[in-house]
């Protein structure tokens, strides 16, 4: 879980339909405005701005396995209908491991323990939830381990004033050390350490983060924090250089 942008404005398609339907607007409604194309438009615009992943758990955005979350969910009593259409409140992310694939870091059974990110969120609305647009762009308050596990790091949580127990429970909530998503983070960490485990030199080093973190295309890697903790020093290095385009 990294900082990821929000989309500053509303997407053309989301605007039209807001003069449309006024004071009748509804999220519902929306997604069958002209035949679906303002929703396919916003949740491309969404993906944009996140670099092509998970606004949760970093899996790379595909047009099977995407959808708009609410980060306060229209379920809410208090805020829910009012930020439903509300780009402040949306963000892009996966279908959190129940769009059937064959690919094993998008689905894997039994499901209902496999589910993540905004599946397993679902209705909850406790305020002991961090928010990813929220989060220091340095350092990061999560790590990654060899292993594939995330955690909240509680030495940078507290020099942010992040608090590392709400963001225990963010992951908890989120279910992002599914084992699903486990056995992604510690493949990717593998594949990482077979391409660079030989690398001494600092300076070599950090071009070698700088390749892997840095967006290509517009996109970045998928799984970036554990890309981010595995480079370590060099990697707040290079994210720390301006500009920060994989923010």
């Amino acid at each position: 879980m990294k900082r990821v942008r929000r989309l500053q404005e509303p997407t053309p398609g989301l605007t039209d339909y807001l003069q449309v339907d006024g004071e009748m607007a509804s999220w519902d409604r929306f997604r069958s405005h002209n035949a679906g194309q303002a929703y396919r438009d916003l949740i491309a615009a969404l993906t944009s701005v996140q670099h092509g992943l998970c606004g949760y758990c970093e899996a790379r955005l595909t047009e099977r396995d995407r959808q708009v979350e609410h980060v306060v969910p229209k379920s809410d009593p208090r805020q829910g209908t009012l930020l439903a259409l509300d780009v402040r409140n949306l963000m892009a992310c996966c279908k959190g491991g129940t769009a059937h694939s064959d690919d094993p870091d998008r689905y894997l059974r039994p499901v209902r323990h496999n589910r993540s990110c905004g599946e397993a969120k679902d209705d909850y609305t406790s305020g002991e939830f961090v928010d990813p647009r929220e989060l220091p762009e340095l350092p990061s308050v999560v790590r990654v381990l060899d292993d594939g596990r995330v955690e909240a790091d509680a030495v940078a949580c507290e020099s942010e004033g992040v608090s590392a127990d709400d963001v225990a429970r963010t992951i908890e909530v989120l279910n992002l050390n599914a084992r699903r998503l486990l056995v992604a983070r510690e493949r990717r960490w593998r594949g990482l350490s077979d391409a660079w485990r030989d690398l001494l030199d600092p300076d070599e080093m950090q071009v070698a983060a700088r390749s892997e973190l840095l967006p290509a295309g517009g996109e970045l890697q998928q799984f970036f924090t554990t890309t981010r903790c595995y480079f370590g020093p060099a990697a707040e290095r290079v994210l720390g250089e301006r500009p920060r385009a994989w923010i």
